[in-house]
């Protein structure tokens, strides 16, 4: 039985290969907003164990195969308890989330900001509060009462953010997508504290740009050891 991981953001490059490289280790349930990401999944061949006997989705080995894609907007309360319950229903639990979505975009000065449209607060919920959202709609739904299960299964959250998050850079516009980031380091340590006593963990990681392929498969891996290692409560600012 593998255990099961939920991954945001997959129609993006970091997305698409943790997809890639989790999934034989993993049974990977994936959103996507609006590009469907391209990974094998059940648009290229129907998944087994949608119907009764020996296929039905209590057999577990009918269930693995490839991800489990679900169209979401995470920005939306509805759509994340939909992808929790989706997830559930499939597989009957959830081990890891890997939070992957984001605004990365640059919007404008600050000194701007008068004449700007509400990017300031759609950033900040996507790259901030969807993740804490969706990590306490998980606890809520299936780690509250399974604190022993959460041991077992080595129970972990992962959150993508950004070396934006950690110093001021001069480049124009950043000014939010780091505090952002920023936010989402310090939610980070704090659901840690808060879900430690429940046996799961919350780290995050601070990559720079990786457009490369290289680039981006070495954080991938150094997510796969956030997943499969023993600390919580770190910001891992370095990435080999």
């Amino acid at each position: 039985m593998k255990p099961v991981c939920v991954i945001t953001g997959a129609g993006g490059g970091l997305g698409q290969d943790l997809c890639h490289a989790l999934q034989e280790d993993y049974d990977v349930v994936a959103t996507y907003r609006s590009t469907i990401p391209d990974i094998p999944s059940q648009f290229q061949r129907p998944l087994e164990g949608t119907a009764g006997g020996a296929d039905a989705p209590g057999n577990v080995s009918a269930l693995s195969g490839p991800a489990y894609l679900v169209q979401a907007d995470l920005t939306c309360r509805e759509d994340v308890k939909r992808l929790v319950e989706v997830a559930l229903a499939r597989y009957g639990r959830i081990d890891a989330l890997i939070n992957t979505a984001a605004d990365i975009k640059f919007h404008g000065n600050l000194r701007d900001l008068w004449q700007a449209d509400d990017y300031p607060q759609s950033q900040m919920l996507l790259n901030s509060i969807v993740p804490m959202q969706l990590a306490s709609a998980i606890y809520q739904y299936c780690w509250k009462d399974q604190p022993d299960e959460n041991a077992r299964w080595n129970r972990s959250v992962v959150n993508v953010s950004s070396i934006s998050g950690l110093y001021v850079f001069e480049e124009r516009g950043q000014a939010f997508y780091g505090v952002s980031k920023a936010a989402l380091n310090m939610l980070t340590l704090y659901l840690s504290l808060e879900l430690a006593p429940y046996s799961v963990r919350v780290n995050a990681i601070c990559p720079s740009r990786f457009a490369g392929t290289a680039a981006t498969r070495r954080v991938t891996e150094a997510i796969r050891n956030l997943l499969t290692g023993d600390s919580t409560g770190t910001i891992v600012t370095k990435i080999p």
